[in-house]
């Protein structure tokens, strides 16, 4: 399994140590096998977590010789594997073999994040340029106007939103926006949405708004998930017969 490079995975990864134990001991129990790409050596080898506490982890080592001692030799390893149809990635570095006789294994230290990524978060769309597809945000003090603020990218798990400096406090790290609206150029219905919010960032896709919101859908319901899956696919379709001359 080869990793995967988002340009905004930072809203996938969990930082927590307690989230972080949680998957690695999932694996652990499921023995989930985890494909284990050597850096800078690129050797890729198939492997899986023995243990995994707050100490640290105990991953299996190969049953060739001069694989161990590539891993051993490795700046970094990053592991890649598959838990439930979510995806699961993470980094492990200054491994050191754990002496003694019988089947090579090695430990290293608490990875300090997780990447968990679901497939429906793979299909992700760029909306800059692109078909205009905005969230209203309300209002969250008395005689503040609603919001209406432009979507950049949007998949199945969330959307990110451009916004102007001076809106930026209405998006606090963590917090929850009940009572959204997501507004796609569908000709459908406008789709009520809860959002979290996950990060934030400067770009300047748009001049007028340089602050990029990252935000997760909360509680989505199955319906509007392919609603907003249908219109990523419609849109990646209509590029791609662009792109052929087809249009």
């Amino acid at each position: 399994m080869a990793p995967i490079d988002l340009p905004d995975a930072e809203r996938y990864q969990l930082r927590d140590p307690r989230e972080v134990l949680r998957v690695l001991h999932a694996l652990v129990d499921g023995r989930a096998l985890i494909s284990a790409h050597l850096l800078p050596d690129g050797l890729s080898c198939p492997t899986a977590l023995l243990e995994a506490g707050p100490d640290g982890v105990l991953l299996d080592g190969n049953r060739q010789e001069a694989i161990n001692q590539r891993m051993a030799a490795a700046d970094q390893v990053l592991c890649v594997s598959q838990l439930d149809r979510v995806r699961v990635q993470f980094r492990l570095q200054r491994l050191q073999r754990v002496p003694g006789e019988g089947p090579a294994t090695f430990a290293a230290p608490l990875p300090s994040s997780v990447l968990q990524l679901q497939r429906r978060e793979l299909y992700r769309l760029e909306l800059i340029p692109g078909p205009v597809a905005t969230v209203l945000v309300p209002p969250r003090h008395e005689g503040q106007a609603p919001l209406q603020a432009r979507v950049v990218d949007i998949s199945g798990g969330g959307v990110a939103l451009a916004v102007g400096e001076e809106d930026q406090a209405r998006f606090p790290p963590g917090g929850q926006l009940d009572a959204c609206t997501l507004e796609l150029p569908d000709g459908g219905r406008p789709i009520p949405v809860r959002l979290q919010v996950a990060h934030t960032s400067r770009r300047q896709q748009l001049a007028r708004h340089p602050v990029r919101i990252g935000c997760r859908f909360a509680d989505l319901p199955a319906s509007a998930e392919q609603r907003i899956l249908q219109f990523i696919f419609r849109v990646e379709r209509q590029r791609m017969a662009r792109e052929r001359g087809v249009v």
